[in-house]
């Protein structure tokens, strides 16, 4: 009892040392500044203006008057969007259908160097689009911009002319770098706003932006002409985003959530999923990361996965091994927990399979210097998207 006495007069003895007071200061104090830059690295996700329980179709709603839209600025893109499609006409969609691509290409080309007299490549998918899946196809120019040294980016400007289809009261245009799981038709029931995109967590520390690979226009003439202005003004460092950023606000940008509407093929290399599991608005307080549930969830998928080329590219080995999600550790008996990863990689090997089947000869897989050629040199470097690798 004695010892005891004596062991709680020196603990009151050294705490109230003017050095201990002085050293568990300093500790308070680091430990929270550490919580705050902690907790601040990346901004919480705004509050969504929509939640899924809302998108109820009105009863008066009109089937005719609105679109998906793809648009095909290379036979890359055309490959694409006929494939993506096939999973529209598979999975079922009450929307109309129509597709814009260059007006030198033709539906009705014939290749010469065809002993057959067969169709060329692109000819073929364009009529495939008509006869096979019920699009509506319209020859548009390709926007470019002014500045002849930027042409090669004039593609990811081409989805912009949707704002001009002011013939349609509402149109999606879906980016076709994507697969698609189940219809989003109940996009279409969105409040009305100039455009909608989805809000997703990517890129630097400031955190969260929006997407283009998914947008509800209402098509109007002020509008495209607000865009085509931006457009053509646009800087050398400017993408589609930073257009939309320039013409729109945060505020008047109706934000999509990002789950289950617009997966990204990088979070499956996160650690950290917090961000997306908590886009859809859902009240649950904690939620774990399960790729099964989520593959399950998922309505849209977007190959977004730099430094890994897109699905159509041919991956070496080094950069697939180098780059491919890590198995994790379950939580039962430390087993390691490679879903993810198979998952991940089931992703590329279903897309090049489809991409086989339905695009067929003249659409093989490309080499990363054939890809630059057609698309232009920094396709896929998606500047903003950064899997979490800390």
């Amino acid at each position: 009892m004695a010892g005891l006495h004596m062991f709680s007069r020196r603990v009151r003895h050294i705490l109230s040392a003017r050095s201990t007071q002085v050293v568990l200061a300093c500790v308070f104090i680091l430990s929270a500044l550490r919580y705050v830059i902690v907790h601040n690295y990346r901004r919480e996700p705004p509050i969504l203006t929509i939640t899924l329980d809302s998108l109820v179709e009105p009863p008066d709603f009109n089937w005719t008057n609105v679109y998906n839209v793809q648009y095909a600025a290379t036979p890359i893109h055309l490959c694409n969007a006929l494939m993506l499609w096939s999973q529209i006409e598979r999975i079922g969609s009450r929307a109309q259908r129509l597709m814009y691509y260059p007006s030198h290409w033709s539906p009705d080309e014939i290749d010469d160097s065809d002993p057959e007299k067969e169709l060329t490549p692109i000819a073929r998918l364009l009529t495939s689009a008509i006869e096979d899946y019920a699009v509506t196809l319209q020859p548009l120019d390709v926007l470019h911009e002014n500045n002849p040294s930027r042409e090669t980016w004039a593609g990811c400007f081409t989805k912009f002319l949707a704002f001009n289809l002011t013939e349609y009261s509402r149109v999606l245009v879906i980016d076709s770098a994507a697969t698609l799981y189940q219809h989003i038709d109940d996009l279409f029931f969105l409040p009305a706003s100039p455009i909608a995109m989805p809000y997703v967590y990517w890129g630097e520390p400031e955190g969260w932006q929006f997407s283009s690979h998914l947008m509800l226009i209402t098509p109007t003439p002020t509008e495209f002409s607000k865009i085509n202005d931006a457009v053509r003004a646009a800087g050398p460092e400017e993408y589609d985003v930073d257009i939309l950023n320039t013409i729109y606000n945060k505020n008047q940008i109706l934000r999509i959530p990002q789950r289950p509407f617009n997966l990204l093929s990088g979070e499956f290399r996160r650690r950290s999923h917090g961000e997306y599991l908590a886009s859809s608005g859902s009240s649950k307080k904690k939620e774990l990361w399960d790729p099964e549930e989520i593959s399950n969830d998922v309505k849209y998928m977007h190959f977004s996965d730099w430094p890994i080329p897109e699905p159509w590219i041919k991956t070496s080995k080094e950069v697939l091994n180098k780059y491919m999600p890590r198995c994790a550790k379950s939580e039962w008996f430390g087993a390691t927990d490679c879903r993810a990863r198979e998952m991940w990689l089931q992703l590329y090997v279903d897309f090049q399979r489809r991409r086989k089947a339905i695009c067929g000869k003249g659409f093989e897989l490309l080499g990363e210097e054939e890809a630059s050629k057609i698309m232009g040199e920094g396709h896929g470097k998606e500047r903003l998207f950064h899997p979490d690798e800390r």
